[in-house]
């Protein structure tokens, strides 16, 4: 804008000098051509006549007064309407340029790189105050007021961009302000470089404010991700009614007709050895049917934690393990505060146990389990850890069940790891947020 203004103002001064050099040699052409021509005109026109050569001698001279006046009339006319108009046309310039200034929602820098001195506009005095439109040191200036988590990335870009032969120059940072709050904003720069020496000279560009912008983004995609929570929270919730209608069929359907099966089994009377053993050995599936439809139908069954507590379901879970399986447990739940948590926190840390105690049976042949559920920092850890035959991580094919937890922990911004080596048996670790509930 600065440098725009002076080219103007050469520009001119260019015209006046021009004006004045051309009338100076409208003037001496006319008055070489008018003293040659004049001369050999009137001393043939008057021959040997002196007083007519006296009296056309004093013509000729008013006569090249008034042509020269006229001609210089009528030219210093022209170059004063081209002055004028040239006048017209810089102050029409110089109020465009105010008025952009005036209009422009960024800030405008022009900065010399020889002299570090930018001109700057008023929407540039906001991010760096400054009495006066040109500021001396502006680089060292404008690096005090980049936040400093991002001052060294800006300085290496800037560097970079200096020794490159790129001409643009964009990127985002924080910015101090006047009002002593950091903005987020984008500078977008042209960079001039030297025609003949290849280097950067000048620097051109603005400096947009995008903090509304960002925070429009980060309200965004905090609601995305709050539907996807309620999402995944309405699925999680019906997956839970589903099991407990499940569960409650095979308990009130077919584990009666179970019962009743094997109340006939037992009233009847066999008196051959065969059909004897044939009967007990009926009679044994039919108990063991019924044991295992318990044991799913328990499994499958959510908690009523408004009945017992989150530490009475772990230890009813576990005692319909041992009833069929003979493994020792060691749990502790002394460290967890269950009146900080809901039924939905409560809900994921028993699932996370079952889920993980179901693997462990299945897969590790282990003969000891340690449980551990604490919370601390609004963060709840649960630890189960087993002395099986375990396992190579890398080769380990993720189960459902575990998929199903990884989804319930994404609800509370947790995180699961599992530790395990072939014969060193498996260790789970689960932690997650005790704040985020989703109704």
């Amino acid at each position: 804008m600065h440098q725009q203004k002076k080219t103007i103002s050469q520009l001119l001064r260019s015209v006046t000098v021009s004006a004045a050099g051309k009338l100076t040699l409208v003037y001496l052409l006319l008055s070489v051509i008018w003293i040659l021509i004049g001369d050999w005109a009137v001393y043939n026109f008057a021959g040997d006549n002196h007083n007519l050569l006296e009296k056309m001698q004093s013509f000729k001279g008013l006569l090249f007064v008034t042509i020269s006046a006229v001609i210089l009339y009528f030219l210093s006319n022209k170059f004063y309407m081209d002055l004028k108009l040239s006048n017209q046309k810089n102050e029409i310039l110089e109020q465009s340029f105010a008025a952009l200034n005036e209009a422009a929602r960024s800030g405008i820098i022009d900065l010399n790189l020889v002299t570090e001195t930018a001109t700057i506009n008023e929407k540039m005095k906001f991010f760096l105050p400054s009495s006066s439109s040109n500021v001396h040191n502006f680089i060292n200036r404008y690096y005090e007021r980049i936040h400093p988590d991002d001052k060294e990335r800006v300085r290496h870009e800037y560097t970079d961009i200096l020794r490159s032969q790129n001409d643009i120059w964009k990127t985002e940072y924080s910015l101090l302000a006047s009002d002593n709050k950091y903005y987020h904003v984008v500078n977008s720069i042209y960079i001039v470089h030297d025609k003949e020496t290849n280097q950067a000279i000048q620097l051109i560009g603005e400096i947009q404010d995008i903090s509304r912008l960002r925070t429009l983004q980060a309200n965004y995609y905090d609601q995305q991700l709050k539907h996807k929570q309620r999402l995944a929270s309405s699925i999680i919730k019906a997956q839970e009614n589903e099991r407990n209608r499940w569960a409650e069929e095979l308990h009130d359907n077919v584990s009666q007709l179970l019962s009743v099966a094997n109340l006939y089994l037992s009233s009847i009377q066999l008196k051959q050895e065969e059909n004897i053993s044939m009967l007990y050995k009926a009679k044994e599936m039919v108990t063991e049917a019924q044991q295992e439809i318990r044991l799913l139908s328990a499994s499958i069954k959510p908690p009523v934690f408004s009945l017992m507590t989150l530490s009475q379901s772990l230890d009813k879970l576990i005692a319909d393990i041992i009833r069929v399986k003979k493994i020792s447990f060691h749990i502790h739940t002394s460290d967890l505060d269950e009146e900080e948590l809901d039924d939905q926190h409560k809900l994921l840390i028993y699932r996370i146990v079952q889920e993980q105690l179901n693997n462990i049976i299945k897969y590790a042949d282990a003969a000891h389990i340690d449980i551990s559920v604490s919370s601390n920092a609004d963060t709840i850890h649960v630890r189960v850890s087993d002395d099986g035959k375990g396992f190579d991580p890398k080769e380990m094919n993720t189960g459902l069940g575990l998929r199903n937890i990884q989804t319930r922990l994404q609800l509370y911004k947790g995180q699961m790891k599992i530790e395990s080596s072939p014969g060193n048996g498996c260790k789970l670790i689960v932690s997650f947020s005790s704040e985020l509930s989703l109704a």
